[in-house]
């Protein structure tokens, strides 16, 4: 075959349009793309064509011409250069690994170090790092691995749990992910410390009087607490202080991506099913579980008693099982992230910024009294340290 194969690479500020206005004159020109990859990191697109002019009497020198008129009209910076393919191995053999936990520096690079020790080859890779988790996909290449592929997998997984990482595995139909689930799991409240302490401190109520309204660690007490304060409030008034949260960037940023890489994101919290619905639309999750709320359905008001029943159809163990047979999805390839061990910082992945100014102004006018104020606090989650 009379191959005339070049590789066209680069990258520069994302724009629409630009995918067109690349390839339409190397068409123009009578390039037959036969690869190409493209991508947008944070604003940034990225390009790799591998373009066949077999058929094309372009000379190199008019390829370079043209790469520079493209680079000129877009605003990239575009090379091109031979390409000289090599055949696919006959003997490569694919394992898909999913790294996922809490992110801290030096993941990336303790993974590939210990895949390079053992004659791994990634071969293609994609990740999120935002609001504290860590998610990564590698595609690698065993084939050559100087160990078995349960060893292997014994080792990499004892590795990554060294740095909190939980690591899966997919060894057969690896060109097919399987259907998978994150769950976030929040026993806390959505309010972050700052926040609250900023609430309380303009509607002058006094931190330590409203912690110890909250039993540390006690999820069913701390709602409890928060229902005897909210009793006849109109449900309405929680509704417009949820509605009114909204996710950070990173937030967003992170559930769009998962979505993009195949997953269903999943929520299950101890905030009241009220605040959580709203969290489920401003976010788009797949999935969300709240506690039940107490209320009077004729005068649509807070009841203010707890049954005891509400925190069970949280549990762990149920909502596992109900999401996997709502969804299909194996129990194994659920993943599980939790607030624990976060204290007062925002919980890990879901990070919700809260209008102050409504709270204050409910109080302002009447809407929230002091008391019902504390209890609208609570109806975000347990605001204990977890």
């Amino acid at each position: 075959m009379n191959e005339k194969l070049y590789i066209l690479f680069g990258s520069g500020p994302d724009a629409v349009g630009l995918v067109r206005q690349v390839t339409t004159p190397i068409a123009e020109r009578g390039g037959n793309i036969i690869d190409l990859r493209q991508d947008v990191l944070h604003g940034l697109f990225t390009l790799f064509l591998v373009v066949d002019f077999s058929d094309s009497d372009t000379s190199v020198g008019e390829l370079e011409h043209l790469v520079a008129e493209i680079s000129e009209r877009t605003g990239l910076d575009l090379r091109f250069d031979k390409y000289q393919p090599v055949a696919r191995s006959a003997e490569k053999t694919n394992l898909l690994l999913i790294l996922v936990g809490r992110d801290r520096p030096g993941i990336i690079a303790a993974v590939s170090e210990r895949l390079r020790s053992h004659r791994v080859n990634i071969e293609f890779s994609q990740m999120i790092a935002r609001e504290s988790i860590f998610l990564m996909e590698l595609l690698v290449d065993i084939s050559r691995s100087t160990l078995p592929l349960v060893n292997l997998q014994a080792t990499l997984h004892a590795h990554m749990a060294e740095l909190g990482i939980e690591t899966l595995f997919q060894s057969r139909d690896v060109f097919n992910k399987k259907k998978r689930i994150l769950l976030f799991e929040f026993g806390g409240s959505f309010m972050d410390g700052a926040t609250r302490t900023e609430v309380l401190r303009a509607a002058g109520i006094d931190e330590q009087a409203f912690r110890a309204i909250y039993p540390q660690g006690n999820s069913r007490d701390c709602l409890a607490a928060a229902l005897a304060r909210l009793e006849r409030l109109p449900l309405e008034v929680v509704e417009k202080l949820a509605a009114a949260t909204s996710p950070t960037p990173g937030t967003l940023e992170l559930i769009q991506t998962l979505k993009t890489m195949g997953y269903q994101v999943a929520l299950v919290t101890h905030a009241f099913a009220l605040v959580a619905e709203r969290l489920r639309e401003h976010l788009g999750l797949d999935h969300c579980f709240g506690v039940p709320t107490p209320l009077d359905e004729d005068a649509m008001t807070f009841a203010g008693e707890l049954s005891g029943e509400e925190l069970g159809t949280l549990s762990r163990a149920r909502i596992l099982a109900e999401l996997s047979a709502r969804s299909g999805v194996a129990r194994d390839d659920i993943t599980l992230v939790s607030d624990q061990g976060f204290g007062e910082s925002a919980p890990p992945g879901i990070h919700i910024l809260f209008d102050v100014r409504l709270f204050l102004d409910f109080l302002n006018q009447h809407i929230l009294s002091a008391d019902s104020l504390v209890g609208a606090l609570g109806a975000f989650g347990p605001p204990v340290a977890r």
